[in-house]
């Protein structure tokens, strides 16, 4: 199989790539700065920006799965006071909505989409402590996943989202909770986990169309 990855320089993104090399899969990390990609050995590095859709299209023919784990690697509250911009407010939406046209044009319909815990039908589930770091610090990234996925649901493609709780970079555990329903287990998860399951819901027909809530 070969998977690209979109979001690669991220920690869930780089996670999922270590995986994948282990599994000896094919991966493509598309990438803005290839120096910020950690895990390089054995990868096809594409670079481009995920806002710009003929970066996305000409990155997607010959592929089989996509993973994406886009999000905003600014210090929310750098930006809250006044730190300038360096990710758009949409790059979740609009890079998500660029690689489902990608995916339809080239032929391409497994993809896993990371976005959040207290997103859609979780939002009611979270913590009161979680709800109000939402409200106050994220605001504009929950609002921008919530728009991600509403595109991938409007999509013909074979979706799942994954809404992890709070991530960490603690080793694997290989024990976790992974609930359909929104039920939630411990409030932080590490990464790898997170990719463990990632690369479970790719091989796993049973998630396609499901939004799975992932907690420790």
């Amino acid at each position: 199989m070969k998977t690209i990855v979109f979001g690669a320089t991220g920690g869930t993104g780089a996670a999922v790539i270590r995986l994948l090399r282990a599994e000896g899969d094919d991966v493509t990390a598309f990438v803005r700065n290839p120096a910020r990609l950690t895990e390089q050995a054995g990868v096809a590095l594409v670079t481009g920006d995920v806002m710009n859709p003929p970066d996305v299209a000409a990155a997607m023919p010959g592929h089989d799965r996509v993973v994406i784990s886009l999000g905003n690697s600014q210090n929310p509250f750098a930006l809250l006071l006044g730190a300038k911009r360096t990710t758009p407010r949409d790059v979740c939406e609009t890079g998500t909505i660029n690689i489902i046209a990608a995916m339809q044009a080239a032929g391409v319909r497994r993809v896993v989409c990371v976005t959040a815990f207290g997103i859609g039908a979780t939002r009611t589930k979270s913590p009161l402590m979680f709800k109000i770091f939402y409200s106050l610090v994220l605001r504009e990234h929950m609002a921008d996943k919530e728009r991600q996925e509403a595109a991938l649901r409007a999509s013909s493609l074979d979706w799942t989202l994954v809404q992890p709780v709070g991530l960490t970079d603690q080793p694997a555990t290989g024990t976790y909770t992974a609930s359909p329903t929104g039920a939630l287990g411990k409030q932080t998860m590490g990464r790898a986990d997170v990719a463990r399951y990632i690369l479970t819901a790719l091989a796993d027909p049973a998630t396609i169309g499901q939004s799975i809530a992932l907690s420790g």
